[in-house]
C-alpha cells in the first residue's frame, strides 16, 4: 500500500519541555550478564569483541527509556510515536481489529471477530535490575499469530506469556523470551470450562490460572498441572481455594495481583528458592469492607514497576491496593469512573478517566481532586472503549471521535502536554518501552 501520510502533532503555545525520562518496568525479563560493570550506552549494537554488561543481540542499549505510543485503527493499521522524537512509522496493516493491548515491549491485536492474536513487537524495552534499568531499542515487527475462541486476555510475564480466549476459556502459553526474537513458540496449554470468565496469570514459572471446575489452579510451562501432594502447592491451594470468581491481574514491583470476590490475592516468588521449588507464596488481602459485586475491583492499572495498582470502585470511585503494605482504601470520586490508574509516585497522584469524558487527577492519600480537565473524549468513545495510560511524567488517552491522543501532564493540574493528530481514528491505545 502507499506510505500513509504522517500525522500533525498540535502543542498549546505555552507547553514546557516534553522531553520524559521515566524509569519503568517492562513486563519481558531478557537473559543477561550479572551486573558487573557500567552498560554501553553509546546506542549502537556492541560489537563481538565489545560485548559486555546489558548486551543483547540485536538491540541498541540507549541512555533513556524509549518511550513509544502504540496506535491502531479499526482497519488494522498499527502505528508507533517515538515520544521522544515525535516521529512515526507504520508497523502493520492487519485488517479489522476489536483490541490492542500491551504492558512491555510487545503489543497483541485482535482480530475482529475476535479469535485471532497477532504479536507485534514494538521494539523498545526497559529491564529493571532494581538498582538500575537498561533501555533497548530494535526494529519493530509482526512476530505472528495465535488462533483460539472468541476475545482474549493477554498477559506477559518474565518466563511464559498467556493467551486466555474467553469463549473456550482455554489458555495458550508462550515462550516469552521466543518472542523477542521473532518466534511464537507455544510450550503448553490449559483448558477451562468453555465460555467461563476467569484468569490466567504467569508468576515466575508457574501459572495461576481459572480450571475447568471455575477454581483457581497451579500449572508449569508446559500447562500440566503441578504435583497436588507437593507441600508447597499444598500451602497455595489452600489460599487459592478463598479466591472465588477470579477476575483481573497485574504485575507489580512486590508480586502479581489477582482479584476476588474477596478482595485480591497477593502470589510472591521466593528468589532464594531451589529451582526444584519455583512455586510462588500466595497472601490473602481481603477488602476492608463488605464489598458489593458491582463495586468490586475487576480490571487493575498502575505505572508499571510500582507497588500499589487502581481499579474502579463500582459508581463510587476508585479502589487502591497497596502490594507492599498489604492494604485497601477507597477513594470516593465526585462522579463515577470509567477507568483509573494509579502512578504510585511521590505525590501518591491517581488519573481517572470520568464518565463525563474528562479526566481527573486525585490525591491518592487523601482522595482530593487535584487537577480537571474538560471533556476530552465522547459518550461514543466511552461506549467503545478507549486507553489510558500513565507513565512517569504523563498520561495517555485517546480520542477517536476526534482522531487525538492527549498527553496529559497530572503533576500540573492535568494540563494538556500536547496533543497528537491521526489521519485515521486511534481506536486502540497502548503505551511501550516502559
Amino acid at each position: 500500500m502507499p506510505p500513509l501520510p504522517q500525522p500533525t502533532i498540535r502543542r498549546p503555545r505555552s507547553r514546557r519541555g516534553t522531553s520524559i525520562t521515566a524509569l519503568s518496568l517492562a513486563a519481558l525479563t531478557l537473559t543477561l550478564a550479572a551486573c558487573a560493570s557500567p552498560a554501553d550506552t553509546a546506542g549502537e549494537t556492541a560489537s563481538e569483541g565489545t560485548r559486555g554488561h546489558g548486551y543483547v543481540e540485536g538491540a541498541a542499549e540507549l541512555p533513556e527509556p524509549q518511550l513509544h505510543l502504540a496506535t491502531a485503527d479499526t482497519d488494522g493499521t498499527v502505528r508507533l510515536l517515538d515520544l521522544l522524537s515525535e516521529q512515526r512509522s507504520t508497523v502493520a496493516t492487519l485488517g479489522p481489529l476489536s483490541a490492542l493491548s500491551g504492558a512491555g515491549r510487545f503489543v497483541a491485536a485482535q482480530s475482529e471477530p475476535p479469535g485471532t492474536v497477532t504479536v507485534v513487537d514494538t521494539g523498545v524495552w526497559t529491564v529493571d535490575h532494581e538498582d538500575h534499568q537498561h533501555y533497548y531499542r530494535a526494529d519493530a515487527r509482526v512476530v505472528g499469530t495465535v488462533e483460539g475462541q472468541g476475545a482474549a486476555t493477554i498477559v506477559e510475564g518474565s518466563v511464559i506469556t498467556t493467551v486466555r480466549f474467553a469463549d473456550s476459556g482455554e489458555t495458550i502459553l508462550l515462550d516469552t523470551a521466543a518472542l523477542g526474537t521473532g518466534e511464537v513458540d507455544e510450550t503448553g496449554r490449559i483448558a477451562a470450562v468453555s465460555g467461563s470468565p476467569g484468569v490466567a496469570v504467569p508468576i515466575g514459572e508457574t501459572i495461576a490460572a481459572t480450571g475447568a471446575g471455575g477454581s483457581l489452579v497451579l500449572s508449569g510451562t508446559d500447562g500440566e498441572p503441578l504435583d497436588a501432594a507437593s507441600s508447597s502447592v499444598v500451602a497455595a491451594n489452600a489460599i487459592l481455594g478463598g479466591c472465588t470468581a477470579a477476575a483481573g491481574a497485574i504485575t507489580t514491583n512486590v508480586g502479581v495481583v489477582i482479584g476476588c470476590a474477596e478482595g485480591a490475592l497477593l502470589a510472591v516468588v521466593d528468589r532464594s528458592a531451589s529451582d526444584a521449588d519455583p512455586v510462588p507464596s500466595f497472601e490473602a488481602i481481603p477488602y476492608p469492607q463488605a464489598v458489593d459485586e458491582t463495586d468490586r475491583a475487576t480490571s487493575f492499572h498502575a505505572r508499571p514497576g510500582r507497588p500499589t495498582v487502581a481499579a474502579v470502585a463500582g459508581t463510587t470511585g476508585a479502589w487502591l491496593l497497596d502490594t507492599r503494605e498489604r492494604s485497601w482504601s477507597l477513594l470516593p470520586t465526585p462522579s463515577p469512573l470509567q477507568l483509573v490508574a494509579a502512578v504510585d509516585d511521590r505525590d501518591h497522584h491517581v488519573v481517572a478517566l470520568a464518565t463525563d469524558g474528562s479526566v481527573l487527577v486525585l490525591d491518592g492519600t487523601t482522595g482530593a481532586v487535584t487537577g480537571a480537565t474538560a471533556p476530552i473524549v465522547t459518550p461514543a468513545d466511552l461506549q467503545s472503549g478507549v486507553q489510558l495510560e500513565v507513565d512517569q511524567n504523563r498520561a495517555y488517552l485517546n480520542s477517536p471521535t476526534a482522531r487525538t491522543v492527549s498527553e496529559i501532564d497530572y503533576g500540573d493540574a492535568a494540563r494538556i502536554a500536547r496533543t497528537f493528530d491521526f489521519d485515521t481514528e486511534p481506536a486502540f491505545l497502548a503505551e511501550t518501552g516502559r
